[in-house]
């Protein structure tokens, strides 16, 4: 049987969108009821994914938009729309059970796809995460809580910055793009990147390899290190002078913005920038010498210096 997939869903999900717009009880679950029916329809059928979600888009916008001129609420509209896509796109990766731990174990099993971008998720409940995801398209969540996006990380980038602002609140991704094979890789990379972001304080956002190639440089020579660890050894002894170094790189090296998120005066943080520069030979208003400031103590976090 040959489907007309954006002429089906908007047939079937109608009803929960009136339902949604007009605040009815049990829209909730009529929403999970009719996305599973829906998307075992089209599972059976073998349409591939990649048309589901452009009907999904396009049905979702033709709905809101034709229940907002009714005055419908956006808000409840909104949520029926993800409510609709989380638990279709959930019957297409039901049949990929164990596909994602066989990638980062690194098997590629069939039905895989040929490149992967492996995402960390800090802040956030992976199955909230997965479900805000399934909204946009297919994803594969590993026992370990990592992701897996079967598009290029070009793709996965903008992506994961319009989850993030859905999710809301403080929200930490880490991602890698490579092919199947090598998955493993991009796991390994993304743990790196998580755990240097995480040490540094940096601010929630999304984060690639590129965003930290001199501190991911640094932590992989030895011998920087440990001469690194001994510039920096009478720096990490004073939890004062660490947070100050960490608020500068958190604002993007501008002192004023430092003062503000310290609580303290311009002078002050002048003083102990000087007592920085007197102690490391590094001057925190140097943006390279911040840098390196900043490599040294998500290393002493991380356990990698000495």
């Amino acid at each position: 049987m040959l489907f007309d997939v954006g002429r089906l869903l908007h047939e079937e999900f109608l009803a929960v969108y009136r339902a949604a717009a007009a605040d009815a009880d049990g829209w909730e679950h009529a929403a999970e009821t009719v996305a599973h029916r829906v998307g075992a329809r089209l599972v059976a059928a073998k349409i591939p994914v990649a048309q589901v979600v452009v009907a999904l888009r396009s049905t979702d916008r033709l709905l809101t938009e034709t229940m907002l001129d009714d005055g419908g609420d956006a808000r409840a509209l909104a949520a029926a729309g993800t409510a609709l896509a989380a638990e279709l796109m959930s019957v297409f990766c039901a049949d990929d059970d164990g596909l994602a731990d066989a990638l980062l174990a690194g098997d590629t099993p069939d039905g895989a796809a040929p490149f992967y971008t492996v995402v960390s998720v800090r802040g956030a409940v992976a199955d909230r995460a997965v479900n805000a995801f399934r909204r946009h398209g297919p994803v594969l969540l590993a026992a370990s809580g990592h992701l897996l996006l079967p598009v290029a990380e070009a793709v996965a980038l903008p992506l994961c910055g319009d989850v993030r602002e859905e999710l809301g609140g403080e929200v930490w991704f880490c991602l890698a793009e490579r092919p199947a094979a090598r998955v493993p890789l991009a796991r390994k990379e993304v743990d790196e990147i998580d755990a240097l972001v995480a040490s540094l304080g940096r601010s929630p956002g999304v984060y690639r390899i590129d965003d930290m190639l001199f501190e991911s440089a640094v932590t992989r020579t030895p011998e920087v290190r440990d001469e690194l660890g001994k510039v920096v050894a009478p720096l990490l002894a004073n939890p004062v002078l660490v947070e100050t170094v960490l608020a500068l790189l958190e604002a993007d090296g501008n002192r004023a913005e430092a003062v503000k998120k310290l609580f303290i005066h311009r002078s002050t943080i002048d003083y102990r920038l000087d007592q920085i520069e007197h102690l490391t030979g590094l001057s925190p208003v140097n943006p390279r010498d911040l840098a390196v400031l900043g490599t040294a103590i998500a290393m002493s976090r991380t356990n990698s210096l000495g």
